[in-house]
Parts: structure tokens; C-alpha cells; sequence
């Protein structure tokens, strides 16, 4: 079983790693810029230090029970960090921020609704997760149900997500390493998913962890280093930010050929609903996809074995959420950013039109 299950893992690596490829052709068209070396040691010296962890995790990994759940001992406020670090991934960073600047307000409702999920989490999933599972969600489901139909259901469910949500993260990362270190694209993706597998295959959960802690510190200073220098341009004024977010929208609908009144209209649109959504239904629809997804992602769920009880477990939402919050908080302030830095950047977009050179993804 464990030999079949090591098969459907790589399949699905490679699956991941080829779809990433063939999204990256297209998706976002991010420009290839020249070697930035001051980057590459960066990167260099952050792979080195998680490497070392992964070594030091692996001699620590005596059992099952370590591998799958780093034998419990994962606190509450690292395991937060630790989900947080999952969440707040890439595709995150860059597709919220990207549709801040696109939508506006709307890119607001769409990081909201992905917070919301997490009382559903706290509520009714932590604390029965840890009292009845051992290593995955489908040792949970199979505890009440049939064991071999219900594991494979699950086991089948699980891929096809993360399958999805594996490929996009791929394509942000390869994009991103593409754009910082002028890499080709498929290198980026190869180099990206290399790493990844060796952190999961010889460090298991204890290195996945600690990896994902350093990620969740590194993002969540970054995104507050952005988000301060963004308010510095306007002394740390939302009010100003918002405003002059409405004047660039206005100037660029202008240049489209609409009357003074329309261009207000379309520049004050970003500050209310309506620009992603635009009924009902489909609001309700996606705020219910948004909410009850955060509750049935896998790569969510298994960390609630990592902690010792159903206290700790409560803890870790209660962290993972306030980092969470904090994280898509600043992203808006960031999105806003975008619109009045960028767009009105002629290095880095056609400041007439209003569009990005490389996409929307490259603000």
C-alpha cells in the first residue's frame, strides 16, 4: 500500500509540474529580467538554512508518528505560524494584491472570504481533528464510516485538490523566481519543486513546519515592510492612499474616451462592490465556495495532528488566524499601493491604458 501510495505522490508531482509548465506560457507573461545576483544569494542563504533544518529534522524522525505528525510536538503558536506560512502562500500574495489593484474593494471581499472559514475550522473541525485522527482527515472519516471506501474517497478528493492548488502555487513561485533571478521559467518551476520534495521526503512534518514558520515571518515582515512604505508616500494616510487610488482609476478612464462623469463614476467604482461580482447569486455562491473551502483543504487539516492535544489545536487556529487577518489586511494596503505606484509608473506600465507590462500578477 505504502509502495502504491509513493507512486500516486510522484504521479502527482509530475502532473503538478507539468501543468505549471504549460500554465506558465500564459499566465501573466511576467518579463524575464536580468540576473539579479544580490537576489540569488538570498535565496542561496535561505535553501542553505532550511536544508540544514531539514538535516536536522530527518536525524530527529525515528517513526511513522514523526514523519506524518512530527510525534506531536508542535506547540499551538508554532503550529499557527505553521499554517499561516501554508496559507499565505504565493498564489496569495500575488493573485490578492492583483486583484486589489484590478477590483478594489472586491479584492478585499475575496481575502475575506477565505478568513471567514477559519471559525468553521475552530468551531467544528480542531478539536474533533485531533481527538480522532492519527495522521490524516480520512483517519477521521473512516473512524465513523466503512474504512476502505471511505479512505479511498478521500484519499481520491485529496489529490484532485491539491493537484489545483499544488499547480497554481507552482505557477507563482516560477514566476516570481522568474522575474527576480532572470531564470527561464521552467527552471524556476523544476528548481521550486526540487526543493519542495526534498524538504517533504527527508525532513517530514518537522522540517515541513519549520520551514513553513520561517516562510509565515518572512512574508508577514515583508508585506508590513511594503505596507509601511506604501503609507509613507502618503503620511500614513489610508484616506490619502484611497484617494488618490480613486484619482488614477478616474485619469485612466478618462483616457479611454469616457465623459468626466463616467470616468468619476468608474474611478469611485473600486471603493464599493461590483467590479468582480455583479449579482447576488454568484456573491452568495462564491463567499460559500470561499468559506467552506478553507474547511476542506488537506494541507490545512493534517496540521492539527502536529500538536500534542485539542487545546493546542484550538490555539493554532486562534494564531493561524490572527496572522492571517493581519497578512490580508496589509495586502489591501498593498493592492492600493499597486494602483497609485505602479500604474502610474511608465517603467512599468502603459500609464495611459492603465496596464501592467507582464500582466496583472507583476504588480
Amino acid at each position: 500500500m505504502e509502495k502504491h501510495g509513493s507512486r500516486m505522490l510522484v504521479l502527482l508531482a509530475l502532473l503538478a509540474a507539468g501543468s505549471a509548465h504549460a500554465a506558465g506560457a500564459d499566465v501573466g507573461q511576467a518579463a524575464k529580467q536580468a540576473t539579479n545576483w544580490t537576489a540569488i544569494m538570498m535565496f542561496g542563504a535561505f535553501v542553505a538554512g532550511t536544508l540544514w533544518i531539514t538535516k536536522w529534522a530527518a536525524a530527529k524522525t525515528k517513526s511513522a508518528s514523526d514523519f506524518y505528525t512530527a510525534g506531536g510536538g508542535i506547540t499551538g503558536f508554532q503550529n499557527g505560524l505553521a499554517i499561516a506560512g501554508d496559507y499565505m502562500s504565493a498564489a496569495s500574495f500575488l493573485g490578492i494584491s492583483a486583484a486589489v489593484m484590478a477590483t478594489g474593494y472586491d479584492g478585499l471581499i475575496y481575502s475575506i472570504g477565505f478568513l471567514v472559514g477559519w471559525p468553521i475550522i475552530t468551531f467544528l473541525m480542531a478539536e474533533r481533528l485531533r481527538n480522532l485522527g492519527k495522521f490524516t482527515f480520512a483517519d477521521v472519516a473512516g473512524y465513523r464510516f466503512q474504512q476502505t471506501p471511505i479512505r479511498a474517497f478521500a484519499a481520491s478528493g485529496t489529490l484532485v485538490v491539491v493537484a489545483f492548488y499544488l499547480i497554481a502555487q507552482m505557477v507563482g513561485a516560477g514566476q516570481l523566481i522568474k522575474l527576480l533571478f532572470g531564470l527561464e521559467y521552467w527552471m524556476a518551476v523544476v528548481i521550486v519543486g526540487a526543493l519542495m520534495m526534498v524538504y517533504v521526503l527527508f525532513g517530514g512534518m518537522t522540517a515541513t513546519t519549520w520551514v513553513q514558520i520561517i516562510k509565515a515571518v518572512m512574508l508577514l515582515a515583508g508585506v508590513s515592510f511594503m505596507a509601511v512604505m506604501v503609507l509613507a508616500q502618503y503620511g500614513f494616510s489610508p484616506e490619502a492612499l484611497f484617494a488618490k487610488g480613486v484619482e488614477v482609476r478616474t485619469q485612466i478612464a478618462a483616457n479611454t474616451g469616457m465623459s468626466a462623469e463616467d470616468a468619476a463614476q468608474k474611478g469611485l467604482s473600486i471603493m464599493g462592490p461590483g467590479g468582480f461580482i455583479k449579482d447576488p447569486v454568484s456573491a452568495i455562491s462564491f463567499g460559500m465556495a470561499l468559506m467552506f473551502g478553507t474547511a476542506g483543504l488537506p494541507h490545512i487539516l493534517m496540521r492539527f495532528f502536529t500538536v500534542p492535544d485539542a487545546k493546542e489545536a484550538r490555539k493554532s487556529v486562534l494564531w493561524a488566524t490572527t496572522w492571517i487577518g493581519y497578512f490580508y489586511i496589509l495586502i489591501f494596503i498593498i493592492g492600493f499601493g499597486a494602483i497609485t505606484l505602479v500604474l502610474t509608473n511608465p517603467e512599468f506600465a502603459d500609464t495611459v491604458k492603465g496596464i501592467i507590462h507582464g500582466g496583472a500578477g507583476t504588480a
